[in-house]
């Protein structure tokens, strides 16, 4: 009978749960086939199992690694491992025998997902949907403009780099910044940086009173000789450390190109009192940084469906599973789903159904389990509490939402029919992207 991967990695961590309760400092490591490899600190050398390397390998099967077991002592850096700031930790003895149990992923793509950062003294918001075509870059265009109409500087960022969208929505291409996103991650592994033009000032929204929307496109203007696909196939890798030996991972070089375009905009204006982060759908990097590590909220939006909740559960199972209690804690108080394309003639039934669903999702994941805790601060809602994370913010579904040809028509978002289908969305997300900044 063949060991198939989820089979190999469960098997392998009933292995290293027991070689912990010996005593034994243990990490788990997965690699990008998935082949699995156990590390022991072997400071005692007497605690350790003599067939540890055959009961791995039976374990793991196919996916045993070349050298499934490895020993600290021979290790050139074993730091970087038994301390690595990526370990999640499974178990801990706080017995006589003291031993830990971590496990180390090394994947291409994910590993971002599980390492929130906070974020101090700013208002970065995500948009990000788990499915495309829930109408996430419109919903960014016209928060924007009503933060912009209520006297605030908004920064926009398209970060949707295979896709990108919202950049054409609020700026005609001819006015575009000539750099965008990409090119400053091409430009910045080099060095090169320095004195990128990376934003430009909207004009679809120049009618706010005091207030100012800016966009950071994906891409920068069209013109002869820019190859922006060329650019793309070179932004996602991690970088060597720099001259003072900081790391330049993906997630701190966007980081650094966000922080670029909020300076660019303080220098010809304000300092942005807003920054929009249209992220791109599904499982990826990039909707990986946004969420963990570049934004202080985040606007989960979905359209009720099954593919919807068991994408969303896979996520948030991920969470409740692997991130250290303090990081899932901070996480899911940042979260808030936004129910998209709701039926106008039964809307408030859908929307019933979609917040009970969004409910049984959180309750199964990341919200605290009430029969086991009494705690009055538990993080816990009921369907109906509208400061839950599950509550969700409606968006109604308008035919003129479809196939929205910006450069064509420039006034669309007047249309009564628009700022109807997104009125209660922009209220209720105004107030919480101000109120999370307060």
């Amino acid at each position: 009978m063949k060991v198939r991967f989820d089979e190999a990695w469960s098997r392998s961590k009933e292995v290293a749960k027991n070689v912990a309760m010996k005593g034994v400092d243990v990490v788990l490591i997965r690699d990008l086939l998935g082949r699995i490899s156990l590390v022991i600190d072997d400071k005692d050398p007497s605690i350790i199992p003599e067939n540890l390397e055959e009961e791995i390998a039976e374990a793991a099967s196919e996916f045993t690694s070349p050298a499934p077991i490895l020993r600290s002592s021979s290790l050139f850096n074993p730091a970087s491992i038994l301390e690595s700031s990526d370990l999640i930790e499974v178990s801990s003895s706080s017995g006589p025998q003291k031993g830990s149990f971590s496990i180390l992923e090394r994947g291409i793509v994910g590993g971002d997902w599980l390492r929130p950062r906070d974020l101090k003294n700013s208002r970065r918001v995500t948009l990000y949907g788990f499915k495309g075509g829930v109408g996430r870059s419109t919903a960014t265009f016209l928060l924007a403009q009503n933060l912009a109409a209520a006297g605030h500087c908004v920064l926009v960022v398209d970060l949707d780099l295979e896709s990108p969208g919202v950049g054409s929505l609020l700026q005609e291409e001819a006015e575009l910044s000539d750099y965008g996103v990409v090119d400053y991650l091409v430009e910045s592994a080099v060095g090169n940086e320095h004195g990128l033009d990376l934003v430009s000032r909207s004009k679809t929204t120049n009618d706010a009173e005091n207030g100012e929307v800016w966009v950071a496109s994906a891409s920068g203007r069209p013109r002869d000789g820019y190859d922006y696909i060329s650019k793309l196939n070179r932004v996602y890798s991690d970088l060597p450390p720099d001259n003072e030996g900081n790391p330049r991972t993906f997630a701190s070089r966007l980081n650094s190109a966000i922080e670029a375009c909020e300076l660019r905009v303080a220098e010809r204006s304000r300092k942005p009192d807003v920054v929009l982060l249209d992220s791109r759908a599904g499982i990826h990097d990039i909707a990986a940084v946004a969420i963990t590590q570049l934004s202080t909220t985040t606007l989960l939006f979905a359209a009720d469906s099954p593919q919807t909740w068991s994408g969303y559960r896979a996520l948030f199972s991920q969470w409740q599973a692997s991130l250290k209690p303090d990081q899932r804690d901070y996480l899911r108080r940042r979260l808030r789903m936004v129910a998209s394309m709701v039926p106008p003639a039964t809307s408030e039934e859908y929307l019933t159904k979609f917040r009970d669903r969004a409910q049984e999702c959180f309750a199964d994941t990341l919200y605290d389990d009430e029969t086991e805790n009494v705690d009055l601060k538990a993080f816990n809602f009921g369907t109906d509490d509208e400061a839950a994370p599950h509550y969700a913010l409606p968006i109604t579904f308008s035919i003129d939402l479809v196939g929205i040809d910006a450069s064509n028509n420039r006034n669309w978002h007047r249309n009564p029919l628009v700022t109807a289908a997104y009125a209660d969305f922009l209220s209720a997300a105004t107030k919480l992207v101000l109120d999370d900044g307060a």
